[in-house]
């Protein structure tokens, strides 16, 4: 934003927040979500509430102006009033952390451009459909529900994914579930184990391109009965230069597992689904047998290749696959791909890093549960690895899959480095979380440049 657009939204925040009779409340609003999950140390709470007391008394008596929007995007949203900057064009977080998952279904917070970004009438080949640019969000709860969809399309993401669904109701675990790591502020070596710092008070200014952010929702699905119709109006929501693919999880183990899975896949399917997703990587499921959390599928390749081959079996040829891995190292990504190649239309990789995250005071960050997933700019050079190995490994075997890739991408640049490599698609979550207007820059940036558009 320039100065003037600013000074301009500033001007609107404060104009509406007196309207709506918020501005004497908002420093007790936002100490009650920054204490919400756990309690900053003294010093710490005592400038924050001065901050917040500051830019309060500058609202009321209109002295307020552009130098004051980075803390007043950070105290209108841990104040729960981001929907009065999404109003006004300031770019915010997408999703209220301190919000229930259900509660975040229907309702983004960010803004919403008045016109999708495009290309010119560019195209992208993504596992078969012709997209107008191909930068995308993956499973998460950025695709929870058909408003999601509908918001992440009109912000200019043409790949766009459904997040997890299950073959029964499964619910979140306990908050928070994601929260900044504002102390990690470059990337990790590729598949580095990560202690993180991380505390839910955290926050990192909406377009940083150093953005991290750590989340443990242990993958909540709706009842069938309710994602399978909402999936059919998020189909709805997509136009005809645009993918929405539906990502699946199973439970159980051995020939129970796969059988869940290709249940799943088959329900999706059955709603509309053109391409189905297993996700095979998450490092956040909670293990039911043991406490902590399981580690993710994708590390057990027998396993793996016994889901993917089931689901085959289980969908019409129409319908495309698409495996979703972890970042894996070289033995392990070189003796799996090759077994699910034949199988797939796509390989999409990689999810968040499973980290030991901790609050500053020592205690778990996400009651208990000490792993969790990393991501944002700590995880670039791990997926710029895993992208750089997985395109290698296609173009030496015998069967064409698409690359779908993600990690790090929080910035035209890093969407840039990934498609270099060979990616079909690139999708971003912490980034499409942090800046509502990602898709935008990248299209701004790259839209008549990227290679490899096709002929029209």
């Amino acid at each position: 934003m320039t100065t003037a657009s600013r000074s301009d939204a500033v001007g609107r925040v404060r104009d509406d927040l007196v309207a709506r009779g918020l501005v004497d409340g908002l420093p007790a609003a936002f100490l009650a979500g920054v204490t919400r999950f756990a309690r900053p140390p003294q010093p710490e709470l005592d400038a924050l509430a001065a901050a917040a007391r500051g830019v309060a008394t500058r609202l009321a008596t209109g002295a307020a102006d552009e130098g004051d929007l980075p803390l007043l995007t950070r105290v209108l949203f841990f104040a729960r009033h981001a929907a009065v900057l999404a109003d006004a064009g300031v770019p915010t977080p997408a999703y209220d952390v301190l919000g229930s998952y259900r509660d975040n279904l229907t309702t983004p917070v960010g803004p919403r451009l008045a016109q999708r970004p495009v290309a010119g009438g560019r195209r992208w080949r993504v596992l078969g459909r012709d997209v107008g640019f191909p930068i995308g969000v993956p499973a998460c709860v950025l695709g929870g529900g058909a408003e999601w969809v509908r918001h992440f399309a009109r912000n200019g993401y043409s790949v766009l994914t459904y997040k997890t669904v299950r073959s029964r109701a499964h619910e979140p675990n306990e908050q928070p579930n994601w929260v900044f790591a504002q102390r990690e502020t470059s990337s990790r070596p590729p598949g580095a184990a990560a202690e993180v710092t991380a505390d839910p008070w955290d926050w990192v200014l909406p377009g940083s391109p150093e953005v991290c952010t750590v989340n443990s929702f242990g993958v909540p699905s709706p009842a069938p009965e309710e994602w399978a119709a909402d999936l059919e109006r998020s189909l709805d929501a997509v136009g005809d230069d645009q993918l929405l693919v539906v990502s699946v999880m199973g439970e159980g183990d051995g020939p129970a597992l796969v059988d869940d899975f290709a249940l799943t896949a088959r329900l999706a399917q059955e709603a509309g689904a053109s391409v189905v997703e297993l996700n095979l990587s998450c490092p956040n499921t909670l293990n039911p047998s043991a406490p902590g959390v399981k580690p993710p599928l994708c590390l057990d390749a027998d396993a793996t290749v016994a889901v993917v081959e089931g689901v085959r079996r289980a969908l019409d040829d129409r319908t495309g696959l698409v495996a979703k891995l972890s970042w894996l190292d070289e033995p392990r990504l070189a003796a799996l791909v090759p077994r699910v190649a034949p199988l797939v239309d796509g390989v999409a990789g990689i999810n968040t890093l499973q980290s030991r995250v901790r609050r500053s005071d020592g205690e778990p960050t996400f009651p208990g549960r000490e792993l969790a997933g990393l991501s944002g700019a700590a995880v670039r050079d791990s997926a710029l690895d895993f992208t750089r190995r997985l395109v290698a490994l296609r173009g030496a075997g015998s069967r064409h899959f698409d690359v779908l890739a993600m990690g790090g991408v929080t910035d035209p640049a890093s969407f840039e480095a990934l498609f270099a490599l060979g990616a079909d698609a690139v999708l971003s979550a912490s980034g499409a979380f942090a800046n509502p207007f990602l898709a935008r820059d990248c299209v701004d940036a790259l839209g008549d440049t990227l290679p490899r558009a096709v002929a029209r």
